[in-house]
């Protein structure tokens, strides 16, 4: 009996053991699925910032917000565009990439019917931690070159952080939008396996820096042209042909308006000024036509019985001041500006 009873007793605590066994499995089992979950949650939800101009902020958002919510809506992302009195604004759109590459391309038309230029030609400004900038490089350049030449577009991670102290490197692709969005995917494809390092600090438009746009790949100050300029159709420069030194030494001649509000205005520049505003191998003339958004041309030659060379700029008011302004930098900054009004 005892025995019989120490057998069936025995034969008793099999069965919760082999409950605890698969409670362990079952648990086990969750924990695996809990941590894919977490893994494709992180995968799945993103943050992508852009930096872009303050006057596009308001067709983004749209009256009354409208614009903005019908965009969360249709693609599911979550769209942020704090307010800031700088002229340029960060973006920030968060969800599954192939949302917010839906979403940003949606963005892009709706810059382009503000702004009335090309339709089919965009410009996208990513932000990224300085930590990842040299995957989208690549080794002596390489990857940006391969990018130029597969897209077809001008590609170009600027060399410095924006500025406040942040770690963020701006990249900025233009050309046909579809292109840009192709690109751009590859791209954050590229960062999906180069997570940042290092410290983390997102870029604050009020930390902005008018005098340092072109390093960090950021937006010139349109009051800030307008106070520099002298006046004229094209805005922006001073008439005043007769003070070499002067950086804002250049002449409006001529503007010209199509219908569809597309301006052309030519302005002079002296002969010997001519290099600093082309640069090495057209490298300048080829930055301020991708910042400006302009067509910026320079005559290979100057002007008969004159020291002058035609600078012919066209695009909306707007891309034209930019230019303007990106032309008067550009000769301040080379070193042969010494002195002369600002």
């Amino acid at each position: 009996m005892t025995i019989e009873s120490s057998d069936n007793g025995n034969l008793g605590n099999k069965r919760p053991y082999e409950n605890d066994q698969q409670q362990q499995q079952q648990q086990q089992q969750q924990q695996q699925q809990n941590q894919q979950e977490i893994k494709r949650s992180r995968i799945a939800k993103v943050d992508c910032r852009f930096l872009l101009q303050s006057r596009d902020a308001g067709c983004i958002i749209g009256k009354g917000g409208k614009t903005i919510q019908q965009l969360r809506t249709t693609h599911r992302t979550i769209i942020q565009v704090p307010d800031c009195d700088a002229p340029e604004r960060v973006l920030t759109v968060t969800g599954d990439i192939e949302q917010i590459l839906e979403c940003i391309a949606e963005i892009l038309n709706v810059i382009s019917e503000n702004q009335r230029v090309r339709p089919d030609i965009s410009e996208i400004r990513a932000l990224i931690h300085q930590s990842q900038a040299g995957a989208i490089i690549g080794k002596g350049g390489q990857r940006v070159k391969e990018f130029r030449e597969k897209y077809n577009l001008d590609v170009k991670v600027y060399p410095q952080c924006a500025p406040g102290g942040s770690t963020e490197r701006c990249i900025s692709m233009r050309g046909q939008r579809d292109d840009v969005m192709r690109c751009l995917k590859e791209v954050y494809s590229i960062l999906e396996s180069v997570p940042p390092r290092g410290p983390s600090r997102y870029y604050d438009p009020n930390n902005y820096d008018g005098f340092n746009v072109q390093e960090y790949g950021g937006f010139p100050d349109g009051q800030n042209q307008q106070r520099r300029g002298g006046g004229g159709g094209g805005g922006g420069f001073n008439n005043n042909n007769n003070n070499r030194n002067n950086y804002n030494n250049f002449n409006n001649n001529n503007n010209y308006r199509n219908a569809s509000g597309v301006t052309t205005t030519q302005v002079t520049i002296p002969n010997d000024l001519a290099g600093c505003v082309i640069g090495a191998r057209g490298s300048r003339i080829s930055q301020i036509r991708q910042q400006s958004g302009a067509e910026v041309r320079i005559d290979s030659q100057p002007l008969q019985d004159t020291n002058d060379r035609v600078i012919s700029i066209t695009g909306n008011p707007q891309q034209i001041q930019q230019a303007q302004y990106l032309l008067q930098m550009a000769v301040k900054q080379s070193g042969l500006w010494q002195g002369g009004q600002n």
